[in-house]
């Protein structure tokens, strides 16, 4: 998944690059299943289906992003984790504006 959006292959997928990548499937009708599930996939450390602050605190420190409690609170809550105990990838997908991976 990485080299796909990797387009220089020096090991990092800097901002253009990623955006190239979410941009790519909206010029046609993008396939069940696509990169963005797998990136959410990634995320979900436990594979319940959901992101939870764990899982986004992980995948933000992963990425080395280093984001404290109260971004990772927003972003669970922005999310709808509140409500549904987790962010659910259909929930992920259109906060990304890929919702037509759903």
């Amino acid at each position: 998944m990485m080299s796909a959006a990797d387009s220089d292959s020096d090991g990092y997928v800097e901002y253009e690059e990623f955006e190239r990548a979410v941009e790519r499937p909206r010029m046609r009708r993008p396939r069940r299943g696509g990169v963005m599930e797998d990136v959410f996939r990634i995320m979900d450390g436990d594979g319940d289906g959901k992101l939870s602050r764990e899982d986004i605190k992980g995948s933000m420190r992963s990425t080395g992003i280093d984001a404290g409690d109260e971004e990772v609170e927003a972003m669970f809550v922005l999310g709808g984790g509140e409500k549904e105990g987790g962010v659910t990838y259909e929930v992920f997908a259109k906060i990304l504006g890929v919702d037509d991976f759903c």
